[in-house]
């Protein structure tokens, strides 16, 4: 559906940097089909001794067909250019999401449809015998009807030689980013190493994110953070008012309250508030286990009671209830100059038709 031709694309709006800045990902549309989608573009030149990552991730991709994981229509190069074509995500990633609508983070019956979702992704990956390694908030995305999982750029194969390796042992390269999401053992980097459960503790933090709208571990430093992993100690914790610390913790927390006791204190009562059932609390709980072995794997967790809440519903019908509608890209116009970038990067989605899109796969 989706050919080679540049001269089909028209690149409406600057809508991210990704690649550690050394890509651009635009708003698009295809000229023969009218579908808008997302478009990367990097010079080839610019990526050097990168370009192996980028092409890594694209052979991932290539491998996986699963509604839950993120694909690409086609890659070309185009002069010195380097194109991906992808589906365009019309609620950005989840980080952009709570950015835009839930700054304390997901409602329950939302951040479980989300984890439904990226659990299946999660299950074919390791079926197809991959490790993600980089799960977080600003790698899963959302489209009007489902999460899917993205960020593949430090994904790897278990499987070597016909055989299944039994444990990895590198760190993943580019991971200084993700090191508050990674598991113990990966972080350990001993001789015993890490399997696909290691994914499964990335999950875990990642909920914890996607409840409070918080970045795990951003209240202490990298050194202690790795120390309380090694220890099976600190966790970050669903806040709501069965756990709801103290005023001086919310305020570390929150990057915004620092500065603003009053807007701890805001965030404190709303925390205060709301309660998650005692499904999710031990999902989190099992799923950051600090010991592998007393981790369940992805496809155990499929059938977790915590996902009984949302078997009749989704996430289009969750969003509807919250008045959350999709951006009418037909209304943005093609931008001749592309001048856009810096406006329309501070823009956010809401329901007179804003945007905003982060795309950081590094």
């Amino acid at each position: 559906m989706f050919d080679n031709n540049i001269n089909h694309y028209v690149l409406k709006v600057e809508l991210a940097k990704c690649f550690g800045n050394l890509g651009t990902v635009f708003l698009a549309q295809h000229l023969p089909t009218r579908q808008h989608v997302a478009v990367k573009k990097f010079l080839v030149e610019d990526l050097k001794n990168d370009i192996s990552y980028v092409m890594d991730e694209s052979k991932h991709l290539r491998e996986f067909d699963h509604p839950n994981i993120l694909c690409y229509h086609t890659a070309f190069v185009h002069h010195l250019d380097l194109y991906f074509v992808l589906p365009l995500m019309c609620y950005g990633s989840c980080r952009d999401t709570m950015a835009n609508y839930f700054e304390t983070g997901f409602p329950e019956p939302i951040l479980v449809c989300i984890l439904r979702d990226i659990l299946q992704g999660l299950v074919y990956l390791h079926w197809k015998g991959y490790i993600h390694r980089s799960i977080r908030a600003s790698h899963v995305f959302l489209n009007e009807t489902r999460a899917v999982l993205g960020g593949f750029r430090v994904c790897t194969s278990f499987l070597g030689e016909g055989k299944r390796i039994r444990n990895l042992h590198e760190l993943p390269p580019h991971s200084v980013k993700s090191l508050n999401w990674l598991a113990p053992e990966v972080l350990a980097q001993n001789l015993t190493g890490y399997t696909e459960k290691s994914d499964v503790y990335s999950l875990a933090i990642t909920v914890y994110e996607l409840a409070n709208g918080l970045e795990p571990f951003s209240n202490i430093t990298t050194t202690l953070m790795l120390t309380e992993k090694m220890k099976g100690g600190y966790l970050p914790m669903l806040l709501d008012a069965s756990t709801i610390p103290s005023e001086e913790v919310v305020l570390a927390q929150s990057a915004e309250a620092k500065s603003n006791e009053a807007a701890a204190a805001s965030m404190r009562q709303i925390y205060a508030s709301r309660q998650f059932t005692d499904a999710l609390h031990k999902f989190a709980e099992q799923c950051s286990e600090s010991d592998p072995k007393n981790r369940p794997s992805a496809s155990a967790l499929t059938s977790h009671p915590v996902f009984k809440q949302v078997s009749h519903t989704n996430i289009r019908e969750q969003f509807a209830k919250h008045c959350i509608q999709t951006v009418d890209f037909d209304s943005i116009q093609d931008n001749d100059d592309i001048n856009m970038t810096n406006s329309f990067s501070q823009m956010r989605m809401d329901a007179d038709g804003s945007f905003e899109w982060d795309f950081d796969d590094s």
